[in-house]
């Protein structure tokens, strides 16, 4: 069985790791394409800064790039040890 993330309606519906397969799956990854549409407002001030920094030609966007990857980060972490045994 193959975990596809159209399949999910819920991130706490997900498989725990060793309910597929002997190999242990990495729910993670789904969980992080679930909580991306929460983090929309960072992820469009990275864009905009990635504009400006491109229209300028110097600088960088590190601090809104960690600002998206946390806000991630923070959807993520309560609901990922629900798939950890």
């Amino acid at each position: 069985n193959e975990l596809r993330l159209e399949d999910i309606a819920c991130a706490d519906n997900l498989p725990k790791a060793r309910e597929m397969s002997d190999e242990p799956v990495d729910p993670r990854p789904a969980l992080e394409e679930k909580c991306k549409p929460s983090c929309t407002k960072y992820l469009k001030e990275y864009e905009a800064c990635v504009e400006r920094v491109q229209a300028k030609g110097e600088g960088h966007c590190t601090g809104q790039s960690f600002d998206y990857l946390h806000c991630i980060d923070q959807c993520v972490a309560p609901k990922i040890f629900k798939h950890i045994k």
